[in-house]
């Protein structure tokens, strides 16, 4: 089977990939043997850290370097990892790209981005994105509800969501909900987004 040709965006351009496909931060899922498999394939592998199991996740960090040397991601959940020093751990394994989400972006951005990461943010609203950019966050992961719907208690369609996200932004977006195929990412490419999760 014949590689698909690279991708070239903005997106592919921060994370360092073949491709602008992130693998979801699923708590206790997404691990090394996931998040390799996704890295050596051309898109970004991510370590979750929803679980709060920050032994468990330095172990996979670990674990990581030993299975790829394309780049991956972490994601930091901001309200299951409090009193952890998750951010500092993160910027001393010399990660370039993390996704925020269950929480404000405000209490890291400006220290990750210090130490040269990028930073996106996951949003299910457009009043959310709006806080986030004001945080100076790199990009948006945009999660309409399809995404496990338990971000928003009134979740709404990535159809609606991300074309709306769209027309009130420039930074580049992570479309999240509902991206299974081909199909799916190129409907998302046609509203905007660069990415899909």
């Amino acid at each position: 089977m014949t590689k698909a040709a690279p991708i070239n965006n903005r997106v592919t351009a921060i994370l360092g990939t073949d491709y602008p496909i992130i693998q979801a931060p699923m708590g206790w899922i997404a691990r090394a043997q996931l998040a390799s498999a996704v890295s050596n394939a051309g898109g970004m592998g991510i370590i979750e850290t929803a679980s709060g199991e920050f032994d468990i996740i330095e172990a996979e960090v670990r674990k990581m370097r030993d299975l790829t040397d394309k780049p991956f991601g972490m994601n930091i959940a901001l309200s299951y990892v409090k009193g952890s020093n998750i951010i500092d751990f993160v910027i001393e394994q010399g990660i370039k790209f993390v996704t925020t989400s269950s929480g404000s972006p405000a209490v890291c951005t400006e220290a990750l981005q210090a130490a040269g990461i990028k930073v996106f943010h996951v949003i299910p609203t457009l009043e959310m994105a709006l806080k986030a950019i004001d945080c100076g966050v790199d990009g948006l992961v945009v999660e309409g509800g399809e995404g496990g719907g338990f971000k928003n208690p009134s979740p709404v369609s990535s159809m609606v969501l991300l074309p709306l996200v769209r027309s009130r932004t420039d930074v580049p977006i992570i479309a999240a909900g509902g991206m299974c195929d081909g199909l799916s990412m190129a409907a998302a490419f046609a509203m905007g987004a660069e990415g899909v999760q």
